[in-house]
């Protein structure tokens, strides 16, 4: 309990000293809004059946709250309430108190002040901004930055709680202040900024995807387009408005000409074969007269008139519709010809004529049937001539026509890979747009609690910090001193003497300080005293009358141990009850013991002590001549360590008492000096007698030490000794 006045003070002093700081102590103020926004339950545009992806959700409410206590935003929220109040032409109790819009205008400078447009909040902060930016040395940029109350990014976004309302869609935002008004317009201009920043930054994202896809679907219309007419080009330039159906006509066509072509040709070779045999029959003057000039001539007309003719009927000609004038000339032609075949009907009647004799029959009808046959001829000649060109102009159709559709097909595979494209891209580009009506949908945030006005200021805090204060100073003091105690190597207590220097304790004796005059110390020397001489005495018992005198070695391994002190105590005692006791002792200061049983013999500390074997060797004056007169013989040597012992001597004392300090550390030094002491000797091992201990080690022998206590000190004596149901007596 010696520390009772520490444990009892320092609270008191710690508990007092925040009293009186805290006297001063500025009101607080705070505000609340709730905000909704949407996150995990909130409305959508998207056709799909989506299902809440929690995780996703909680993602975006960190995402929210680090958006509202970024500094980004606390830097706008501070900037904003600044120039708010520097814009008042006077204080407003709504927006700032008198007292604080008077300190502010005598802190800001004549700079800023110029900057000021009165009534225009927007103005005034656009122009703070700019000069914030200018630099970092102007002013607002260390109004912001540094330790400002009201404006600062540090204590703006200190004074900031944020809390979502269990899994709901709700965050709650607090806000507290030393003014009504400003905690109260703080929280509405950060709730202002933050939702429009939240807005911009998810609209943003969705803008640039639409605008994306927006751009590669312009890129994908050129390109489609540019394929387009590309095929168109490539169809005007040969002509081609149905490929698939213009092949489908021309090989039809191509087929039905063969038909026919190989029909007139058979016929053209048949008249041709009849012709000549007719001709073969004919005699050599006739043949020359079919052969005349003239009938040539009719056959050559003939011939082409024909070739003409099969030209306009079989559409050889390159512009494939007849006008209303061509069918008329074809009408003529066809007239033409039948004047031609009359004509050489005429011209072979008169060669008939001519040649009239007995064989005129059989010429007539020879010539009829060769007229006919020639006239066949002739039109199959001609049919067969318009044939061929038929033919060749159907190679080069096909000649056209063949890489046509390769390159077309090219053409329409380019078309389709750009329509597709086109396709991809406008379906991406809807989703794109859908996702972002949905965006903005979900970013739109809602205050639903509009934050009120502040009328009374929070609870103070001041007791609970005095209690928090004396609780800490309690603690604080029990934690020193269990560090303290922890880390102190002195011996302290007969505990750790027996623990450390593994020899037993047989007294203690405690430091004596006679000013305190609440502990009886002569009782507590007294009873000290008792309990070295009990042990004493013990000892004598355990011997024979023969054997007298009892020697007991006190030694120490260190100087100024206190066993001078302890030596005159003991003797004292002895001789109080009636023992004669000798003093062996290297000390020449007189102790001032006054009795007739005391008597002591002083020896100089030499060498010689090592070869000391009995304890008249002591006495060089030969002034005791009996020593078994005595009961006692107290042998007193010097520390150890320093000084030499009597080696044999110690092997025959009957007890040796190790005379320590309590409040020094024991070393390896006296470790390694006691080892040596106890291998010297044979009798009984040492025992220690630890002087110098605390008041209250002293409780281990006596008990309760007689001391003044009032009622508290008593009290708390058991709350730390935890004796809640001590009783001093039965009843």
């Amino acid at each position: 309990m010696r520390h009772i006045g520490l444990l009892i003070g320092m609270p008191i002093i710690l508990a007092t000293m925040v009293f009186y700081l805290t006297m001063d102590q500025p009101k607080t103020y705070d505000s609340k809004a709730r905000v909704y926004t949407g996150i995990a339950s909130g409305s959508t545009i998207e056709l799909e059946d989506t299902k809440i992806d929690f995780r996703a959700a909680n993602t975006a409410y960190d995402n929210l709250l680090n958006l509202i206590k970024a500094r980004t935003t606390i830097e706008a929220v501070g900037l904003h309430l600044f120039a708010q109040h520097m814009a008042l032409g006077e204080s407003n109790p709504k927006i700032i108190s008198a007292e604080k819009y008077e300190s502010l205008l005598e802190e800001v400078p004549r700079e800023v002040k110029d900057l000021v447009v009165k009534g225009d909040v927007e103005k005034t902060l656009e122009n703070f901004v700019a000069l914030k930016d200018s630099g970092h040395s102007n002013y607002i940029y260390k109004l912001i930055n540094l330790d400002h109350p009201d404006y600062s990014i540090e204590k703006i976004s200190g004074k900031v709680g944020l809390n979502r309302i269990s899994n709901s869609d709700f965050v709650d935002i607090q806000y507290e202040s030393d003014d009504a008004a400003i905690c109260q317009n703080t929280l509405l201009i950060l709730c202002e900024v933050f939702v429009k920043l939240n807005a911009d930054i998810k609209v943003n994202q969705s803008d640039a995807v639409v605008k994306y896809f927006e751009g590669q679907l312009n890129n994908s219309t050129v390109h489609l387009k540019e394929a387009e007419d590309e095929l168109l080009d490539f169809n005007r330039t040969h002509n081609i408005f149905n490929y698939n159906e213009q092949t489908k006509h021309i090989a039809a066509e191509k087929e039905e000409f063969e038909i026919k072509y190989f029909e007139i040709y058979r016929k053209f070779h048949a008249s041709k074969a009849i012709l000549d045999e007719l001709e073969s029959k004919l005699a050599t003057h006739e043949k020359k007269r079919i052969a005349s000039e003239n009938i040539m001539e009719l056959r050559k007309k003939l011939s082409l008139l024909n070739f003409e003719i099969s030209m306009g009927s079989l559409g050889m000609k390159k512009d494939s519709t007849l006008s209303a004038s061509d069918s008329n000339r074809m009408t003529d032609k066809m007239k033409e010809v039948a004047e031609i075949e009359a004509k050489l009907s005429s011209q072979v009647e008169d060669l008939y004529q001519t040649d009239y004799d007995n064989k005129s029959v059989a010429s007539t009808n020879i010539l009829a049937t060769w007229l006919q046959n020639t006239i066949e001829y002739e039109g199959y000649n001609a049919q067969l001539q318009v044939m061929e060109q038929k033919r060749l102009e159907f190679e080069e159709l096909y000649k056209k026509f063949s890489p046509l559709g390769a390159t077309m097909k090219r053409l329409e595979r380019k078309i389709d890979i750009a329509e597709r494209e086109y396709l991809s891209l406008l379906h991406s580009l809807g989703l794109a747009k859908l996702k972002q009506q949905n965006v903005e949908l979900k970013s739109n945030i809602k205050l639903t609690e509009v934050p009120y006005y502040p009328i009374n200021p929070k609870p103070s805090k001041r007791m609970m910090l005095v209690a928090v204060a004396g609780i800490v100073g309690f603690l604080l003091v029990v934690i020193v001193i269990f560090l303290l105690e922890f880390l102190d190597s002195n011996i302290n207590t007969a505990a750790r003497a027996e623990d450390k220097i593994e020899l037993s304790v047989s007294s203690i004796f405690p430091v004596i300080n006679l000013e305190d005059k609440g502990i009886d110390y002569a009782f507590i020397q007294n009873k000290a005293v008792n309990a070295i001489s009990r042990n004493v005495l013990l000892n004598q018992y355990k011997k024979s009358e023969m054997e007298k005198p009892v020697v007991n070695m006190l030694f120490s391994t260190q100087e100024h141990e206190g066993k001078s002190f302890i030596c005159k105590n003991l003797i004292t005692k002895l001789c109080e009850l009636d023992y004669k006791v000798l003093h062996i002792t290297y000390d020449v200061q007189d102790l001032g013991i006054q009795s007739k049983y005391y008597q002591k013999i002083t020896y100089p500390v030499n060498d010689r002590l090592y070869k000391i074997s009995e304890i008249h060797e002591f006495d060089s004056e030969d002034s005791i001549q009996d020593y078994s007169l005595f009961d006692f013989v107290v042998l007193e040597i010097p520390g150890i360590i320093k000084n030499p012992f009597p080696v044999k001597l110690a092997s025959t004392m009957d007890y040796t008492f190790l005379v320590t300090r309590a409040n020094r550390a024991w070393s390896e030094a006296d470790k390694n000096a006691l080892r040596l002491f106890k291998e010297a000797t044979t009798g009984p091992e040492p025992t220690i007698i630890l002087n110098g201990v605390k008041v209250l080690e002293m409780e281990t022998v006596l008990g309760e030490l007689p001391k003044k206590r009032s009622l508290f000190r008593k009290f708390m004596k058991q709350v730390v000794q935890f004796r809640f149901f001590n009783k001093r007596s039965i009843a």
